[in-house]
């Protein structure tokens, strides 16, 4: 009996198992599918060393967003291991004093009104980019949020704030690397991944129409396709 590839899915800021909710469903049959919890983790190094301790000698990870960052987490520790690496919706770039203000922001609003009528705020921010608004996306990012507490949201806010300055990792990934950003993000831009793109040895750029941040939810077929080409070719 053939053993499945392992594929982790890591989902991002406010997220959990079902922002891959389509992923999983159509890759399930061909890859071992593992899909972490993050809740309440204040480190992406302790995000990445979970998954470590979790996978097998050899795995592949994409990683959403701030799974992005704990799949560069991941390269960087544990390099041999590694054997495909998809970004999805990611940054490399160090923390500066406007993210830690509009961080901050962020949670003192959801402090402020509660997790349950902040997830509407955080799906606007999500969605901003779409003219017209996609509702089953909506629906999914507010009740993912909802999920979460204030103490895990404060938990991921430390997290991308205390993480190291990613930027000096890249020139030394190993492996390929596959970029995929949605063509109306507005909150990681297609012009972020393009500079990511040109600091790793090899890696590509795959930009999906009429997606934004959400990309995985916004055009899932798209993404899953991408996943299933890069981790099979």
């Amino acid at each position: 009996m053939d053993i499945k590839p392992v594929l982790y899915l890591l989902p991002g800021l406010l997220c959990d198992k079902d922002a891959w909710q389509y992923q999983q469903a159509a890759l399930s049959d061909s890859i071992d599918v593992r899909i972490p919890d993050f809740r309440g983790m204040d480190s992406l190094r302790k995000m990445a060393e979970m998954v470590l301790a979790d996978a097998p000698d050899r795995f592949s990870v994409a990683g959403h967003s701030m799974g992005g960052r704990v799949g560069l987490e991941l390269i960087h520790m544990a390099p041999q291991r590694i054997e495909n690496l998809i970004l999805l919706s990611v940054g490399a770039h160090p923390v500066n004093d406007e993210e830690c203000e509009q961080r901050s922001s962020l949670v003192e609003e959801a402090a402020s009104i509660g997790m349950d009528r902040y997830a509407v705020s955080w799906a606007n921010l999500m969605l901003g980019h779409q003219t017209e608004e996609n509702r089953i996306t909506r629906k999914c990012i507010e009740t993912m949020a909802r999920r979460q507490s204030l103490d895990d949201f404060i938990a991921h806010i430390t997290a991308g704030l205390g993480r190291s300055d990613q930027s000096l990792y890249l020139a030394h990934i190993p492996i390929s690397v596959l970029l995929i950003v949605g063509e109306k993000d507005t909150w990681s831009p297609v012009s972020q991944h393009e500079k990511i793109k040109l600091q790793i040895p090899d890696a590509q750029v795959a930009i999906v129409p009429e997606a934004g941040h959400m990309v995985i939810l916004d055009q899932p077929e798209a993404v899953t396709c991408l996943l299933k080409d890069w981790i099979f070719k």
